[in-house]
């Protein structure tokens, strides 16, 4: 009888040891997999920290041994008062990450990242996000010579893709009846330089001019030859 009491006692203190021990290493497990990303998003020209971001983290995943190369949505948050983010995924058999960054008047940001970059631990990843803004631009023949006046004229500076965006497209017209409007989304912020040259009674001059966008609003401008 006491020696079965003490062999119930022997397995009862086995099972405390072993317990803590497997909630141990499980614990551990899972840390070891964490991957933990904080940082900072500002306006790409103004510098300020940028409040209320929606961040978000997804994850292109191997199911069993069949690789989707769709992204799936993991974590989303928004940035505080300072811009700041806080994120925490686990790290699975993944095939790549991304970070996607939305607010509204801003340009969306998509962020690619290596799964070999993002390894377990702590990552510190900012972003900047450039504002938007409206440029009119309207261009028109006031001073017409004859039939064989001559403008090209296009965008100088880099600009964003996308929908209504403005690009660096040259447009021409041959003609001394010529008014066109261009009104389309770009950086705000910022300087952008219109450059256009005009051939009339054979002569050709070439000229530019850099115009300051403000953010949130639409900028105009007149292009006269």
């Amino acid at each position: 009888m006491i020696k079965a009491k003490f062999h119930l006692i022997k397995k009862i203190l086995l099972l405390f040891v072993f317990i803590p021990l497997l909630s141990f290493f499980s614990c551990k497990k899972s840390s070891d997999n964490e991957i933990i990303i904080q940082g900072i998003i500002i306006d790409a020209n103004q510098h300020i920290p940028l409040a209320n971001v929606e961040v978000t983290f997804w994850a292109s995943r191997i199911q069993g041994s069949t690789y989707n190369p769709n992204y799936v949505s993991l974590i989303y948050t928004t940035t505080d008062a300072n811009g700041y983010y806080y994120m925490k995924a686990t790290k699975d058999k993944d095939a790549g990450y991304r970070i996607t960054l939305d607010k509204s008047k801003y340009f969306s940001l998509t962020n690619d990242i290596s799964v070999e970059t993002l390894s377990p631990g702590t990552h510190q990843l900012n972003f900047s996000l450039f504002p938007e803004a409206f440029f009119k631009l309207i261009v028109k023949n006031t001073i017409p010579f004859n039939n064989n006046d001559f403008i090209n004229y296009w965008f100088y500076n880099p600009q964003p893709s996308g929908l209504n965006c403005c690009n660096n497209s040259q447009i021409s017209f041959t003609g001394q009846s010529y008014e066109n409007t261009i009104l389309c989304r770009t950086y705000g912020a910022q300087n952008m330089t219109v450059k256009w040259n005009v051939k009339k009674n054979n002569i050709v001059t070439l000229s530019e001019h850099s115009i300051y966008y403000t953010a949130f609003d639409t900028t105009t401008y007149n292009l006269n030859y």
